[in-house]
């Protein structure tokens, strides 16, 4: 007898042949057919059985993946999450049922399930199939995914010191953005997608036609500091980065006129991103701790850049990003 997840019989089986990096789609289908109810509600108000499913994904390991006969895995664990979902729309699942509540729950459990690009792809298939970004429970004080997305981004960049992760939540977070300002969301894609680019030219978008300035403080001095946000321009598509020194790329520029500012990047234009390089720097304020993400890219011409943040060394008035050429 399969676990009581709080649905029927077959819908708890349902579940359970999706708790595998290799799911038995035929036999899923079987069930289907049998009556296993894809929009089924459980005992619980803020779940549903495909956020059930994907909640276990951050918990499958190497152990779950199919090996060949050398050992290495043969499944990637991001790409069967996104064949799951698909199965599921693909045979009726309503992201829309309990006023958005259903796609909603979807969406928030993605933020701990493969903690790898995929997210971003899981995170559009539902969106395109019309999930929404509202709560995910009838509490009052419930998160919405883009709330949980953005807090985890938060605490891997400033807790954990994992900034390739916290670039990869940022990126999800730029799809919520997008949508929140009536904009495309598709282009939208983790900062890898920039690597093996050649970078054309520097855009920037600024208030100020002095887009990079000197700050020189007593307890802190650099000369290339910005609030503005940058776009590492590429055939296709563009890295971009703001005054927090995050990275992602998208597809789509916008409406409002750039800053050609490529002569500031030396060695830089005209190259290709060979890889991101990431590190940080711990400053100590009193007893409160401060971690800023220090992030290089490596071009394939030997040049390099690196960009950081004031962060806990000013007063908010003051906080910056800055770059500096290698």
């Amino acid at each position: 007898m399969a676990y009581d997840y709080g649905y029927d019989e077959l819908s708890n089986k349902l579940i359970e042949l999706f708790y595998t990096c290799n799911p038995d789609y035929k036999t899923a289908e079987e069930l289907i057919k049998q009556g296993a109810d894809v929009n089924a509600i459980g005992k619980n108000d803020d779940e549903n059985i495909l956020s059930t499913i994907l909640s276990n994904f951050g918990l499958l390991g190497n152990d779950d993946n199919v090996e060949n006969e050398n050992g290495v895995s043969t499944v990637s664990l991001g790409v069967t999450m996104c064949d799951v979902i698909r199965f599921f729309l693909n045979h009726g699942f309503d992201v829309t049922k309990c006023d958005g509540r259903f796609g909603a729950q979807c969406l928030y459990e993605l933020t701990l399930s493969t903690c790898d690009k995929y997210m971003i792809e899981a995170t559009k298939i539902l969106l395109d199939a019309g999930a929404q970004n509202c709560p995910t429970s009838l509490e009052s004080d419930a998160e919405t995914p883009r709330d949980f997305m953005g807090y985890e981004g938060c605490f891997q960049d400033s807790c954990e010191c994992n900034h390739h992760l916290g670039n990869i939540y940022e990126a999800v977070y730029q799809i919520y953005q997008a949508i929140e300002d009536g904009k495309p969301y598709s282009g939208i894609d983790s900062y890898e997608k920039a690597i093996g680019k050649k970078i054309l030219k520097i855009l920037a978008k600024s208030n100020n036609q002095s887009v990079f300035y000197p700050l020189n403080l007593p307890q802190f001095s650099k000369k290339n500091c910005y609030t503005a946000t940058l776009y590492f321009i590429y055939e296709g598509g563009a890295l971009i980065s703001t005054q927090y020194a995050d990275f992602w790329t998208d597809t789509v520029l916008p409406d409002e006129p750039l800053i050609d500012v490529s002569q500031q990047f030396e060695g830089i234009v005209g190259s290709e991103i060979s890889g991101f390089k990431y590190d940080h720097k711990t400053i100590r304020n009193g007893t409160t701790s401060y971690d800023q993400p220090i992030t290089t890219l490596e071009m394939s011409s030997g040049s390099k850049v690196r960009f950081s943040i004031n962060f806990g060394e000013v007063n908010e008035e003051d906080r910056a990003a800055y770059f500096e050429l290698l």
